[in-house]
């Protein structure tokens, strides 16, 4: 046993002291190195292994509790993710969550993929300037270019468990999970599974003690290759008629106007992420 942490110390050192050297330090995968040394057991992925976290220029705030507020964890694949186009500034008191401290929201947003913007804080400006709310929280726990079938279990879905219950701890409560994700399935089998394979996604969260509202958008577009899949659409919609537990989201595929995508035609434009905004907050509101 001791010559077992030895070696880890050593990973440890030589992690950190390449890490140094390269200016990369922060993106090094400590979680990993944490379980190995508590003796815990391997995992498909650590939770935090290429998710955003670098803490550069995010400055740690704690929530007013006396203010109203609104805790939300976003889900899906990469437009619920950093993905759009960047540079847009938060006005509001917006907030994201992540590893149990809360930070002022700020783009590429923490505990995500990808490294541009995304949608939620201009989402947590308008519900507040909307007066729905004085401040707003997001945990965001999505991962580009991934299925529902890859979403609905695993170290994806463990990283939103974990979330969920920092959020519980520390605010009481999450009041709904967005989820934005269906552009991987834009395919003949993805929509015959996509149903049963949501319908586990929402079975495993309520195995965990997770009821609260999941709000569905529907969405397939992505690219020119992938166009609007109304089959797709169709699947999503009944899926927000049969379960109790699930929510109209937006209908993000009515943005197909290329001014609002980036030049692949799959990720949102700044005019995109504006129109999709208001499209949550209009089912949120």
């Amino acid at each position: 046993m001791f010559k077992k942490k030895l070696l880890i110390l050593f990973i440890v050192v030589f992690a950190f002291l390449f890490g140094l050297s390269t200016g990369h330090y922060k993106h090094m995968p400590y979680p990993l190195l944490h379980q190995l040394w508590h003796g815990e057991p391997w995992k498909e992925k650590p939770l935090y292994y290429g998710r955003q976290l670098n803490l550069d220029n995010h400055q740690q705030k704690d929530v007013d509790p006396q203010l109203k507020t609104a805790v939300f964890i976003t889900y899906g694949q990469s437009n619920a993710a950093n993905s759009g186009a960047l540079d847009y500034t938060i006005k509001q008191p917006v907030f994201q969550f992540a590893i149990g401290t809360s930070y002022i929201y700020q783009d590429p947003s923490l505990g995500t993929t990808g490294q541009k913007g995304s949608v939620w804080g201009i989402l947590g400006d308008r519900l507040i300037e909307k007066g729905l709310y004085q401040q707003v929280v997001f945990a965001n726990c999505a991962w580009g270019n991934r299925s529902i079938s890859q979403l609905k279990d695993g170290h994806y879905l463990q990283y939103l468990l974990h979330n969920y219950r920092g959020l519980i701890a520390k605010y009481g409560r999450v009041d709904a999970i967005l989820y934005h994700q269906g552009e991987s399935d834009n395919h003949p089998e993805g929509v015959r599974t996509y149903y049963l394979h949501f319908k586990d996604f929402i079975r495993q969260l309520q195995a965990n003690g997770v009821y609260t509202p999941v709000y569905l958008a529907r969405t397939s577009l992505c690219g020119e290759e992938k166009p609007s899949n109304p089959a797709l659409i169709a699947v999503q919609n009944q899926l927000i008629a049969d379960l109790d537990q699930v929510y109209e989201g937006p209908n993000t595929d009515s943005l197909d106007d290329k001014k609002y995508r980036l030049e692949d035609y799959c990720h949102f434009s700044h005019q995109g992420l504006d129109a999709f905004a208001n499209l949550w907050m209009l089912k949120l509101q």
